[in-house]
């Protein structure tokens, strides 16, 4: 642990080379002092095709300085970080007994408890609620709710658990956050696997820093050891930092799962706009899905009318034997 002095430690039990930075609850963190992923040295290269053939026929993330200088692994309390937003993970009250969230709600002070119960806020599993920083040292706190993990369901949960990382790293895009600090949003009494909630993390950041400039900076925040040494050994899979990194993806990355992001709204009032999670989509996911949906409306519709259409000439044939 970090004497006051000191925000930067490398301590017992790290990767070697890799900078996992600590901090005690007292000291704040300034975003700039964060030791970026791309500093950290490579892991020792180890030759797996002499044991099992590969699982991709080329690296899937390819080896990028710029994106490595864009994320941080870091362990120790998320309230001390000096980060234009916080992810918190928390339940559909927004006022949930986990670890991160009793942090957060105790350093924001009362104001923000205030704030939750005068404005009744809501959150459904996988979407997003924002509320001002107060006491913390960010300006935004973005809210989400992740979901349960069960076995029989894992497709479902894993897709949930995705659209968590990636609806707070668009909404930190919206809010223009130049550096969000994020914790792990699956919260351990939803029983996810550490390992599969690790993999939906790092390669949902890395999907959106391909495409987005911002945010500049992506703090993954751990709160324990174990959680911060599963980063480290999995980080290199999505922010390789030489070549052979790049490529030893093609023996450990698991197949990347297809996301369905598409669904149905039926609005009562036409002139009404839905504030759901599609309007925290980013622009690329928008665009990705918009013929998708498209096709599913008139789909509908086709059926709507013809359905109608049987409809109205039985009708019509019932009035004539009149």
């Amino acid at each position: 642990m970090n004497s006051p002095s000191s925000s930067s430690k490398q301590c017992e039990g790290d990767e070697p080379g890799v900078c996992v930075m600590r901090a005690p609850g007292s000291v704040g963190v300034g975003a700039a002092g964060v030791p970026r992923w791309a500093h950290s040295a490579p892991a020792p290269h180890t030759d797996y095709a002499r044991h099992i053939a590969p699982l991709h026929p080329h690296p899937v993330f390819l080896h990028d300085d710029q994106i490595n200088n864009r994320i941080a692994i870091w362990q120790g309390d998320i309230s001390t970080l000096e980060v234009d937003a916080i992810a918190n993970t928390t339940d559909e009250t927004l006022t949930e007994c986990n670890s991160v969230n009793e942090r957060i709600l105790q350093v924001a002070g009362p104001e923000l408890k205030e704030e939750i119960i005068t404005r009744g806020y809501e959150c459904r599993t996988g979407d997003v609620v924002v509320t001002p920083g107060f006491g913390l040292r960010c300006r935004h706190i973005i809210h989400t709710v992740s979901p349960k993990y069960v076995a029989k369901y894992h497709t479902a949960a894993e897709t949930s658990l995705h659209n968590c990382y990636r609806n707070v790293v668009c909404k930190a895009q919206e809010l223009g956050a130049r550096s969000l600090a994020l914790c792990a949003l699956s919260a351990p009494h939803r029983n996810f696997p550490p390992d599969l909630a690790a993999h939906v993390a790092l390669r949902t950041v890395r999907r959106h820093l391909e495409q987005q400039r911002l945010p500049a900076l992506v703090v993954v925040a751990a709160a324990r050891g174990a959680e911060a040494a599963l980063l480290v050994a999995l980080a290199p899979l999505y922010f390789p930092r030489d070549a052979h990194e790049a490529d030893a993806q093609r023996w450990r990355l698991p197949l990347e799962p297809a996301y369905h992001d598409r669904r149905i709204r039926i609005i009562h009032n036409p002139h009404e706009h839905s504030s759901d999670t599609d309007k925290f989509l980013c622009s690329t996911h928008k665009s990705g899905i918009a013929l998708l949906d498209i096709k599913i409306v008139f789909q509908y519709l086709y059926t709507y009318n013809v359905i109608f259409h049987i409809i109205g000439s039985t009708d019509s044939n019932v009035d004539n034997g009149r």
